[in-house]
């Protein structure tokens, strides 16, 4: 676990927009600046030749390649930099469990920590008995620890707002966990959980409070389809993700999920008032629907994702493919730095368009003019899709017998879905 805020994880060393982006050229220490070829022949020759220590450079065309994929990777880290957020609340859902959703919070959180450090990132994990997203940035089961040697959960930090022990934002500094430059607010254990009535106005006072205090809050917010807890905090959110997948499944939730929370009026205790229906619908109608362990190659789920997309479009609710990696498993701690370069180029991507939406509403509630927008046409922004880098798939031997070693094989589609709605 990180003791102090500016640890920000070894990922880091290698992130682009830094100054030590190591796969932002590629290169290998052990190979000093020389990055070796990997694409077509000349690739093939190099990973042979690498067993003796020799390297065959790059050609023309993939050196080229490789300068698109750092220069798009250097644009998206300044538009992501770019916002002068003040406060922005994020909140996630989704339809039912095991979609991902802990995993773009905590990606997202790492991301946005990384590329804007002066900003405070606050996490602050809704699931209730187990802290997934505290454990996946890689804090210490706090099961195996004693009561005293525990950090804040959602619950102690709401009852040390209501006594007055954290008054500034030095007091939750020293009261929560620090994971590669993030606030963790965990989620409550099973056995904390007993006895503590937690709700809707306990979040909204936790949330409020965030808000006073970080320049961005990601709310790991409830799962299922009627969680009452998800629509309370979604009243004090500035922008709504939507973590789902390409399946059958994952195609009704979105339009349950929906559905409900545009006509929902509130509970008979305490109803909606026009203001907050208006805001839950404006929610909606920007949200980002996050489809998560996307693989390409498999028929029945880009079947499914061309289904959502169809549903969102000429709306601007954007749809963000993000494709599966074995680095982002559950209940491994987060490191960026493993995650295969296309998997990241699209976590990269989803990161900017949700912050542009949360910079949006942002400047909505301080009354600021809205900041011009590039658009798909349809009155949809999303980001200009990342070029293919290593992991285009080698082409047969007869197709590469007649290429000459300066060459590269042909253009090959991405294998993640560009963002948008309209695809």
């Amino acid at each position: 676990m990180s003791q102090y805020p500016d640890e920000l994880g070894s990922w880091w060393t290698g992130f682009p927009g830094s100054d030590r982006a190591g796969w932002l050229t590629p290169s290998s220490p052990s190979l000093g600046a020389l990055a070796p070829a990997q694409d077509g022949v000349r690739g093939a020759v190099s990973r042979r030749a690498l067993k003796r220590r020799l390297v065959i450079p790059p050609g023309r065309r993939e050196r080229a390649k490789r300068e698109a994929v750092a220069q798009w990777r250097r644009e998206t880290i300044a538009a992501i930099r770019k916002p002068s957020l003040k406060s922005g609340v994020i909140t996630l859902g989704s339809g039912f469990g095991g979609t991902g959703k802990t995993d773009v919070a905590v990606t997202l959180a790492a991301i946005y920590a990384a590329a804007r450090p002066a900003d405070r990132v606050i996490l602050a994990d809704s699931n209730d008995d187990m802290p997934h997203g505290y454990i996946r940035l890689g804090g210490v089961p706090v099961e195996a620890l004693p009561p005293d040697k525990r950090t804040l959960s959602i619950r102690g930090f709401y009852r040390a707002c209501t006594d007055a022990s954290i008054k500034v934002y030095a007091d939750l500094r020293d009261a929560v966990a620090w994971l590669q430059g993030v606030a963790v607010i965990r989620g409550d254990t099973a056995d904390e959980c007993v006895g503590n009535d937690f709700g809707e106005h306990e979040y909204l006072t936790v949330l409020e409070f965030l808000q006073c205090m970080s320049n961005i809050v990601i709310n790991d917010g409830g799962t299922g389809l009627f969680a009452k807890l998800q629509v309370g905090t979604l009243l004090h959110g500035d922008k709504y993700v939507f973590v789902t997948e390409a399946s059958q499944l994952g195609f009704w939730s979105i339009d349950q999920v929906f559905s409900r929370y545009r006509n929902y009026e509130g509970e008979k205790d305490r109803p909606l008032s026009e203001r907050e229906k208006k805001h839950l619908n404006g929610l909606m109608d920007e949200a980002t629907i996050v489809v998560d362990k996307f693989s390409e190659s498999d028929p029945e789920q880009a079947r499914w994702l061309t289904r959502i997309r169809e549903g969102f479009e000429g709306t601007q609710v954007s749809v963000v493919a993000t494709p599966w990696d074995q680095a982002l498993a559950n209940r491994v701690t987060l490191d960026l730095g493993a995650v295969a370069g296309a998997t990241l180029d699209a976590k990269l991507a989803m990161a900017e368009v949700v912050l542009r939406g949360v910079d949006l509403a942002n400047r909505r509630r301080l009354g600021l003019p809205d900041e011009e927008a590039d658009s798909t046409g349809d009155g949809h922004w999303a980001p200009a899709e990342p070029p293919r880098w290593f992991s285009e798939p080698e082409r047969p031997a007869s197709a590469t017998a007649s290429q000459q070693p300066g060459d590269d094989a042909e253009p090959v589609r991405s294998p993640w879905p560009t963002t948008g709605a309209g695809g």
